[in-house]
């Protein structure tokens, strides 16, 4: 299974929430392909580095402007959605998280950039911090020795 081609435009939001409140309340619909794929798409997508990826992959195109535009559609939408057992991306949604938890390094590489290099700034009061404290390390014990002779 792959993820469906999307350009997202100005009514993207605006069909898309019809087409789940559609689903959502109709009795006649056996698969909610829409739902499914609005709550896929929110799991992948968190920041505008997702919508980024995404399009570099040929699954987005952003003619909205912004990916930061896209990334908060997608979080908006997503909240509040029921998901049902037969979710339509349940394996592509499996490989994904087995992708993840296969190679432990994944999940703490994805940690250490989320937490600590986020931005610039961040990475850089996070490498200052480090640089600072082994320093403090390094004179307290040179400072311990000289205090036994």
């Amino acid at each position: 299974m792959t993820i469906p081609f999307l350009i997202v435009v100005d009514s993207t939001e605006t069909v898309l929430r019809n087409l789940i409140a559609y689903e959502q309340q109709s009795t006649d619909v056996e698969y909610l392909y829409f739902t499914d794929y609005v709550t896929f798409m929110d799991h992948l997508i968190d920041t505008d580095k997702g919508v980024s990826l995404l399009r570099r992959k040929g699954i987005i195109e952003n003619w909205i402007g912004e990916d930061k535009e896209v990334a908060n559609l997608f979080n908006k939408i997503g909240n509040g959605i029921t998901v049902y057992p037969n979710f339509s991306y349940k394996q592509v949604f499996t490989k994904a998280v087995k992708h993840c938890d296969e190679k432990p390094w994944n999940k703490m590489k994805a940690s250490l950039k989320h937490n600590y290099f986020s931005s610039p700034w961040v990475g850089a009061s996070t490498v200052a911090a480090i640089i600072l404290t082994t320093i403090q390390t390094i004179l307290a014990i040179l400072s311990a020795f000289k205090g036994k002779k």
